[in-house]
């Protein structure tokens, strides 16, 4: 009996552990014949975990021929009781990328898919919900978006901007930092312009940084240069990766930005990057142009000074 054999065989076996090795191991070598039974056991085994392991299995193998039938299982299984197997349903919808997915996962991006447990109390993840959960708990107790992160990661990983709206909630939801960072990382995968002024919005307002780091990684993705001016005003950020990220995300815009960008080149001439911008995509006439500019706009005077220093500096220039 060859392992694949051996591995559809426990599917049916009374011996729990062994089912559970047997669905993992099946997932990684992608056998395609135990579909059938995965998607059974979804449907109707009353272990959570066996159920959690085949809906993660599905979309490992994730069967071209087959997929109809596995989408179907997979949207119902965001029915199920148990939080992680609906997580890793929409993971697997993740690892399918069919755009038809996507009205369901958008549905998951919902506040009233989180849980709350105090402390010491896992059990209470799958009962207490957000429209459920007192003041106290939610303030207190450990938050789960485990379904909402999942549900966002899909969309992004599937790119149909069909799904930009509910990523949009999601970069607006105030409870949760992890979910507005997983918004503003699937907004840049799916790079949609409809997005840019809601991130610019998020990157000037949100208190973590972390969340100001990813939404100027999405913003590195769809370079629209109006997010220019508050990328700018991030890379004084008291935190090294959004000041990092805010510098990469203006080059990535390069030319429309390049006054931004001048300037702070000169600010931070040993930058190496703003330095291979100034001398590989400027010309001698645009940066005239930008001091110029920086000259008659700029209302601090020592900083006018600088700039009519090094205008002058280029002018005498042959």
């Amino acid at each position: 009996m060859s392992e694949a054999q051996e591995l559809l065989k426990n599917l049916n076996s009374n011996d729990l552990a062994e089912k559970k090795k047997s669905i993992f191991k099946i997932g990684d070598l992608k056998v395609k014949e135990a579909i059938p039974t995965l998607i059974q056991l979804l449907e109707t085994d009353s272990d959570s975990v066996v159920r959690n392991s085949a809906a993660r299995a599905l979309g490992k193998i994730a069967d071209p021929d087959q997929f109809d039938t596995i989408l179907e299982a997979l949207d119902k299984a965001l029915e199920d009781p148990d939080s992680y197997v609906k997580a890793n349903a929409c993971w697997s919808l993740g690892k399918l990328k069919d755009k038809r997915a996507i009205p369901s996962l958008m549905k998951m991006v919902d506040p009233n898919q989180r849980s709350y447990a105090m402390v010491g109390d896992p059990k209470a993840q799958s009962n207490t919900k957000e429209n459920e959960a007192s003041a106290k708990l939610k303030e207190e107790g450990i938050k789960f978006s485990d379904i909402i992160v999942s549900a966002i990661k899909a969309i992004g990983n599937i790119k149909d901007p069909a799904g930009v709206p509910a990523l949009i909630k999601g970069l607006e939801d105030e409870a949760d930092g992890d979910v507005r960072c997983a918004s503003a990382i699937a907004l840049g995968k799916i790079g949609d312009g409809s997005a840019v002024l809601p991130l610019i919005e998020r990157l000037k307002m949100d208190k973590y940084w972390y969340v100001r780091r990813d939404v100027a990684k999405a913003l590195a993705k769809l370079k629209d240069p109006r997010a220019g001016p508050e990328l700018a005003k991030k890379t004084n950020d008291m935190y090294d990766e959004v000041r990092e990220h805010s510098v990469k995300a203006l080059l990535a815009i390069g030319k429309p930005v390049s006054n931004i960008l001048f300037k702070l080149y000169l600010a931070d001439p040993k930058n190496l990057k703003l330095k291979k911008f100034v001398t590989t995509q400027l010309t001698r006439d645009e940066i005239l142009q930008i001091l110029e500019n920086l000259v008659k706009n700029e209302k601090n005077e020592s900083k006018r000074k600088i700039y009519q220093n090094y205008l002058d500096k280029i002018e005498t220039q042959t």
